[in-house]
């Protein structure tokens, strides 16, 4: 069975590997089905096995990458090597794409956490897309926006509350508002999650515990909490 992706002109269908990308993400949907075929001929595929480095800080940044399927790390390390988790790519989203509006370097490091399939575009042939098409700018850089007010959240936390304060807040920015209950459910391990909140998988785990005791939330399944607590 097909997957098809609505266009103004015509059906665009998503057999092919290329094609599932451009399906996939959503800064491309406000395209036609010719402009989504253009940027279909400009894709190279890259396959990356569990723990391999996509690229690391220092090396010259040519691609935009678009994921397809498995999950990317973006971390940083400081000078005594301690790791900062700075997110988790999903499918469909991407990475690379600071360097996009400078000639540079990359500034983390991008690592595999499972097998993954990427598509990847050249920063050049990208900026050409952008000129063209003024919608796919504007949806660029909404995406930008929110990974800078994540970002800037994320410093705020670490200097400036606690452990308990900073898990409590990032549980509560995952609340759906349309959910009757506010249920969350974790898109990164838990030592992913004591890197990206600047803490230990030990003190995240007491915090937990600790939480939990004072009622305030509860572990319904391996990763998934109910607040019991507005925040």
């Amino acid at each position: 069975m097909k997957k098809k992706c609505s266009a103004s002109y015509h059906t665009y269908t998503c057999e092919k590997s290329g094609e599932q990308c451009i399906c996939a993400v959503p800064l491309f949907q406000s395209l036609t089905s010719e402009q989504k075929e253009q940027i279909h001929s400009l894709i190279h595929h890259k396959y990356y096995s569990r723990g391999e480095t996509i690229y690391r800080p220092g090396e010259t940044a040519e691609s935009l990458y678009v994921l397809q399927s498995g999950k990317i790390r973006i971390y940083r390390l400081s000078e005594s090597g301690k790791e900062q988790l700075i997110r988790i790519v999903m499918p469909g989203e991407f990475t690379g794409e600071l360097a996009l509006f400078k000639k540079g370097f990359y500034e983390a490091f991008a690592e595999a956490q499972t097998d993954c399939s990427i598509c990847a575009i050249k920063h050049n042939d990208f900026r050409e897309l952008l000129m063209q098409y003024p919608a796919t700018s504007i949806e660029m850089l909404a995406v930008i926006a929110n990974r800078l007010g994540t970002s800037e959240q994320q410093t705020a936390w670490a200097t400036t509350e606690t452990v308990k304060e900073r898990l409590l807040h990032f549980l509560a920015s995952l609340v759906d508002s349309d959910e009757s209950e506010p249920v969350v459910e974790l898109k990164m391990a838990k030592k992913d999650l004591a890197s990206y909140l600047g803490t230990t998988s030990e003190s995240l785990s007491r915090e937990i515990a600790h939480l939990e005791k004072e009622n305030k939330i509860e572990e319904i399944a391996y990763g998934k909490f109910k607040l019991l607590t507005d925040y």
